[in-house]
């Protein structure tokens, strides 16, 4: 009896000292929060000398997964990691964590007591373990979860921004962004050919086309949304603009406006009635030619990014469904006002344009000049999407890779990275304005700035991730390390060499 007496306690004290040595603990802070969700912040305490690797596939270890066993998708309102670390030697490279990591989460669990979290991560030191843990987290405010959020902050990247900004703000953003982009110069090709039709219309005719170009441009911006939202359920790196990112959207956007090209210049005859659907512009019918005006003006107004928007849509796709939608529909309705204005306000479009008469043939003919170089842009951004042309580098621009970035922060070099795409056409134009100017080429000799250009004109999953990474999702993004520590700038969407020497100098 005595000899099995101490047989459970060796085995007790065996199985004790065993999750003693554990070289990862997990602890699970909680909050119920003003809207009766259940916040959660999970603590990855990581033995010396152990790491564990990154929530994503890599070449190298077995990815952290954290998934809710009785808690569906759709109650997963918000999840994000804290920022990875990268690991380099002779032979591999992968991102990853030591000592401690954090992940937090908000959940809907309005009808349950408790959840589960099934969390699977591979450990790793002189060998490495994979590891599986059910935690059960139940639905109460622990006392310390204010403090440990706030030992986390600085670990958390992408949500920084959206956890310390009102919604109201970025509503107005997107508003504000939306406005923006009728200025922006993808967009003004189209905007410029319905403007001239307006002086051909009545103060009824006009009020249809404001309203019925509105409802274009909302719905379209609302399909656009909902169609990223999907996407992202199966890969959450996808962004905005990630249609242009297909050859063959590229190719139908090519013939599209080489067809209203075409017109302006009245090679083809709009009574055509094939060509004139096809060309969306010339519909008999005034509602449904506004209607698809807005649909078209989205489209076409996607490989921009306005001042203000980047920031807007990254914030939007960190939130749930009843935050997303709204956020875009205010860019929608924002991007619709512009046009929406001039339209129910004739004095205005009489004061600005002459009566209609001969001159409007010649405008037309001004008015093809940038619809014919936006199809010289869309066939140069097919051929480089097919392989079959490649951009020239200015300066000392290198293909960007994260190994690059955690090697120059290593030797405390100065990284800039260029995140950009030849189907956005606002990069276009700040690199014609500043990337390729003298001051930049200045700075960089003086400061032996690492100059990275991750190109996004093609689906790239390295590069996707890194956007996430930096909150963003969308092109141009624009990231600057200073050399001194880790952290980072990040730079207006609009550049110019004046905004390049006060963040760079």
């Amino acid at each position: 009896m005595n000899f099995l007496k101490i047989i459970c306690i060796s085995l007790f004290l065996l199985c004790n000292n065993a999750k003693a040595n554990e070289p990862v603990e997990i602890n699970a802070y909680t909050k119920i929060n003003d809207n009766k969700m259940l916040e959660v912040l999970l603590e990855f305490n990581i033995a010396k000398n152990w790491h564990i690797f990154a929530p994503y596939e890599q070449e190298f270890g077995s990815p952290l997964k954290i998934n809710w066993l009785n808690v569906s998708n759709a109650d997963v309102l918000e999840e994000s990691y804290s920022k990875t670390k990268r690991y380099v030697n002779d032979i591999i490279s992968f991102d990853g964590y030591e000592a401690k990591a954090f992940y937090k989460s908000t959940l809907n669990v309005e009808n349950d007591n408790y959840i589960n979290a099934k969390i699977q991560y591979m450990v790793c030191k002189d060998e490495c373990i994979n590891q599986e843990k059910i935690i059960k987290i139940y639905k109460k405010n622990t006392p310390d979860f204010a403090v440990k959020v706030e030992q986390s902050k600085k670990q958390f990247v992408s949500n920084d921004f959206a956890s310390n900004i009102d919604l109201w703000i970025i509503l107005l953003m997107a508003f504000a962004g939306g406005v923006i982009l009728n200025f922006m110069p993808c967009i003004f090709p189209v905007l410029s050919i319905k403007i001239i039709s307006l002086t051909n219309m009545n103060s009824e005719e006009r009020s249809i086309e404001a309203l019925f170009y509105g409802i274009g441009v909302i719905i379209s911006m609302l399909i656009i949304a909902g169609l990223l939202y999907g996407v992202r359920m199966f890969d959450n790196t996808i962004g905005w603009g990630f249609h242009m990112q297909s050859p063959y959207f590229v190719g139908f956007m090519f013939m599209v406006f080489v067809i209203l090209t075409l017109l302006m210049l009245d090679v083809i005859n709009i009574n055509n009635s094939c060509l004139s659907r096809f060309a969306f512009l010339h519909f008999e019918n005034h509602k449904i030619n506004a209607f698809m005006t807005g649909l078209l003006a989205v489209i076409i107004a996607t490989p921009c990014t306005a001042p203000f928007m980047g920031a807007a849509i990254a914030y939007a796709l960190m939130m749930p469904v009843y935050i997303y939608f709204p956020i875009f529909f205010t860019l929608g309705l924002g991007y619709a006002l512009p046009f929406a204005l001039l339209a129910w306000n004739p004095l205005k479009i009489k004061r600005i344009l002459p009566k209609p008469g001969k001159w409007m043939s010649v405008l037309k003919k001004i008015l093809s000049i940038p619809l014919i170089f936006t199809c010289i842009w869309l066939m140069w951004v097919l051929l480089a999407q097919l392989g079959i042309i490649f951009s020239g580098k200015n300066l000392s621009w290198q293909d960007y890779s994260s190994d690059k970035v955690s090697q120059a922060i290593e030797n405390k070099q100065p990284v800039f990275i260029d995140f950009t795409a030849k189907w956005c056409i606002t990069c276009m134009v700040n690199k014609q304005a500043a990337l390729q100017s003298d001051d930049l080429a200045n700075i960089v000799k003086e400061k032996n700035i690492l100059l990275l250009r991750a190109d996004a004109t093609n689906k790239d999953e390295k590069i996707n991730k890194a956007l996430s990474f930096y909150g963003r999702a969308s092109v141009p993004l624009y990231v600057y390390y200073d050399g001194k520590s880790d952290d980072y700038l990040i730079l207006p969407q609009i550049l110019t060499p004046a905004i390049l020497k006060e963040y760079l100098q």
